[in-house]
């Protein structure tokens, strides 16, 4: 049924099948179907074949008295004196059957024979499946036996008892073979001090054939294969791979080191850091790959190797395989600081299923990407790149409040000191005192070496509850004689759904609405009253945002919405973050409410928004990072998108022909906002695009691309520290983690990142980068083009 059912019990007759296998192999057991046996309760038995040729070899013997009981759990004493007569012994001989100390007999050649290795069980327990799997894999090893017989009397004995082969070699030319890894090539081992040595076609046979990941990278491993042995018991030739995966060998590591210290410290008795001393002629890794110390290898001496490759967080280990206390292999893991920005998502294209994780990596065969599966918006990763595959896990995270900033440039959380990671990508700064923070509490993200590579300050898990007050009036009550009558406010509000609804106002700012006597706002700090117009007239309350509770009485409790800021009207541009006029700048998260006419409609995301004009009623909430969370705007909606960026990734277009318009469009592959996708442009946009592949300036009419323009970009002459500097101009900007980077290298999408990312491309930034920066007056980048040819 698919499962395994490792604790289940093994009744008589599947050992007996099992032993079959462990002799012969896949064998069609109704062979033995016709053997005779003295056993009586078996033939109907599934296994009867099975259990006819281990009776007819000496394996099983029932009870004496015709009876095998296949249906009955095999003890893990039966199914050792099955396997040890399947090793060549003789149950009288060894005392198996017909003695008193029959049990002991066995357990004791069990235990000598390593049956029992890793068998945490008494002789008289069930035997389990995964203890019968256990123990047969430790048959495998074991040496067969042949008896050598005498007489006394006539009377014949064993004399003694001669080693011949393992088991697995007579059954399957099962071979040992030992090596060491040396990198990773495509997810699988390169192995080099392959033995036995000196067997033609051995090397080809393993090497680059079993999977591997980065932590066996310069460890020593074991693997099986099928061969046959020459006269002097060495191994002559092997035919055949039986390892599906590496077990792990005679690796003793001697050390290891997260805390950016060198090889020079690390071999250094008197140095604190000492770990051991380091064999000439050593090999050296970094991140699964060998690398050469000399002046015509890959780094010219020790010191170039760990001031390149040694930071904090990075991991240094001495590794020692020919057991000297001495290393022969250091290895040094040196992972990047990744921030998924995003939800991971999936596609297959061309039958190959492939992923996309925001700000980590952009669309790339899953099988070249390993932990990918649980990730989620919001993480921070460790990311290592071997061979062609990418490795990522998610930081450890500690959370707290830090109580003291150390002399040493390390802070105290919890009562553990914790440094900052020297990887690429850390975004934490611990250093300067005035940022630290000793009142709030944090999710501090650690590397490998629980060095702090990011801090989030924690936020309440309920968000606010925003409305729009669209109108607000004063309704006097009616008095009646004997009584006295109390009016109320009443309030029309939009929220965030797109619904609108008149509700009774309970208070505004913890205050109680009265009737306006001077003007409609004025607030008693004493009375803690707020004037309402008792006439539908606009006021300062009015199309403004607030957040929103409802009280016991239905009634809406509305307190001014913190971060809320009018900003001038203006144009407003679908897809490009500074939608208006002014400083507002929106993303992919902000919400739309948007009075069109007298329709009230709801947008999610800056590319879903229409073109138009804003109107004089304009409210936002201003989110993180400038970043705004929520728009309020009156609009009116044109059928033209305005300006935008588009990378056409080829000049060969198609043509589309509309019959009921008579119109021909022409289609060109894209990448817009960071997707693939197709453009469709008219006659004279196309003999723009056509002419060569490159990021240009696109102006959309009903989603048609009516005018182009080729960018050309300035090279970047500075970047890092959140600053960015572009060649031939004074002008300086500045980015953030909201800051979108699109890398685009020979007329392809390489990646698509954040800020963080800047400063980390890989090869820097060479006089062929373009640059195109979006958020006009402004100096905070919202997105940057990166164009660069990988040839160059």
């Amino acid at each position: 049924d698919g499962s395994f059912a490792p604790a289940e019990g093994v009744d008589r007759a599947t050992m007996a099948k099992l032993i079959t296998y462990v002799m012969m192999g896949d064998v069609d057991a109704t062979i033995f179907e016709g053997t005779a046996t003295d056993l009586k309760d078996i033939d109907t038995s599934w296994a009867e074949g099975y259990i006819k040729y281990c009776y007819s070899n000496g394996i099983i013997s029932g009870d004496g008295l015709g009876h095998f009981f296949p249906t009955q759990g095999v003890t893990v004493v039966q199914a050792a004196k099955m396997l040890l007569t399947a090793l060549g012994y003789e149950s009288d001989d060894r005392g198996y059957q017909g003695n008193a100390n029959w049990s002991t007999n066995i357990m004791r050649d069990a235990q000598t024979n390593g049956l029992m290795n890793n068998i945490n069980a008494k002789a008289t327990d069930t035997l389990t499946r995964d203890n019968a799997a256990q123990m047969i894999f430790n048959a495998l090893f074991a040496n067969t036996v042949e008896p050598k017989y005498a007489y006394d009397m006539g009377t014949q004995y064993v004399s003694e008892y001669t080693k011949g082969n393992t088991l697995g070699y007579n059954a399957y030319g099962l071979v040992k073979v030992t090596a060491t890894v040396n990198g990773i090539s495509d997810g699988k081992a390169t192995l080099t001090d392959i033995k036995p040595e000196g067997v033609t076609g051995l090397n080809a046979l393993v090497n680059n054939k079993i999977a591997a990941t980065p932590d066996v990278v310069g460890t020593s491993v074991v693997l099986y294969v099928k061969g046959t042995l020459g006269a002097d018991g060495k191994v002559a030739s092997v035919s055949e791979l039986y390892s599906t995966s590496l077990a792990t060998g005679a690796t003793v590591v001697l050390g290891t080191s997260t805390n950016g210290a060198s090889i020079a410290n690390l071999t250094t008795k008197s140095n604190p850091n000492y770990i051991s001393a380091v064999d000439e002629g050593a090999s050296y890794f970094v991140n699964g790959e060998s690398v050469t110390i000399g002046s015509d290898g890959n780094y010219n001496d020790v010191a170039a190797l760990s001031k390149a490759q040694i930071v904090a967080g990075s991991i240094v280990e001495f590794i020692d395989t020919d057991n000297d206390n001495s290393a022969d292999i250091v290895k040094i893991t040196k992972k990047d600081v990744d921030f998924v920005t995003g939800n991971v998502t999936t596609r297959t294209k061309d039958d190959v299923l492939q992923v996309n994780i925001p700000g980590v990596l952009t669309w790339t065969d899953a099988s070249q990407v390993s932990g990918y599966e649980n990730l989620a918006n919001g993480d921070v990763v460790l990311t290592v790149k071997v061979g062609t595959v990418t490795y990522i896990e998610k930081a450890t995270v500690v959370e707290g409040t830090i109580s003291s900033r150390n002399s040493d440039r390390t802070i105290t959380v919890n009562g553990a000191k914790y440094s900052v990671s020297g990887l690429t990508g850390t975004n934490y700064a611990l250093v300067a005192a005035d940022k630290t923070d000793f009142v709030n509490t944090y999710k501090f993200y650690l590397d490998n070496g629980s060095n702090i590579v990011s801090a989030k300050q924690v936020t309440e898990e309920t968000a606010d509850q925003y409305a729009v007050v669209l109108d607000i009036v004063y309704i006097e009550g009616t008095v009646s004689a004997g009584t006295t009558a109390k009016g109320y406010a009443e309030a029309q509000v939009l929220y965030t759904d797109g619904t609108t609804e008149v509700k009774k106002v309970a208070s505004i700012d913890g205050n109680t609405p009265v009737a306006a006597t001077t003007t409609a706002g004025t607030v008693d700090s004493e009375k803690k009253t707020v004037e309402i117009s008792t006439r539908n007239e606009a006021t300062a309350l009015e199309n403004t945002f607030y957040t929103y509770s409802v009280n016991a009485n239905g009634a809406l409790v509305l307190t001014t919405a913190a971060n809320s800021t009018k900003t001038v009207s203006g144009k407003v541009e679908s897809g490009k973050p500074q939608f208006s006029a002014g400083t507002a700048i929106a993303n992919s998260a902000t919400v739309f409410l948007v009075k069109a006419g007298n329709k009230y409609s709801v947008y999610t995301g800056i590319a879903n928004l229409p073109n138009g004009t804003a109107g004089k009623n304009y409210d936002v909430i201003d989110g993180n990072n400038g970043i705004v969370s929520y728009v309020y705007m009156e609009m009116t909606v044109s059928g033209t998108t305005a300006t935008d960026y588009a990378y056409v990734t080829n000049s060969v277009f198609g043509t589309s022909y509309n019959p009921d318009t008579k119109e021909t469009t022409y289609i060109f592959n894209a990448v817009v906002n960071g997707e693939e996708t197709t453009i469709s442009a008219n006659a004279t946009a196309k003999d723009e695009l056509k002419k060569a592949a490159g990021l240009y300036t696109v102006t959309y009419t009903d989603n048609v691309v009516t005018t182009a323009s080729k960018v050309t970009g300035k090279a970047i002459t500075a970047v890092g520290g959140g600053v960015l500097q572009l060649a031939d101009t004074d002008t300086v900007y500045t980015y953030d983690a909201n800051t979108v980077v699109y890398l685009f290298e020979d007329n392809a999408l390489s990646s698509v990142g954040t800020g963080n990312d800047l400063a980390a491309t890989p090869e820097g930034y060479t006089d062929s980068v373009s640059v195109a920066t979006v958020r006009e007056g402004s100096a905070q980048l919202a997105v940057v083009y990166i164009v660069r040819s990988v040839a160059g």
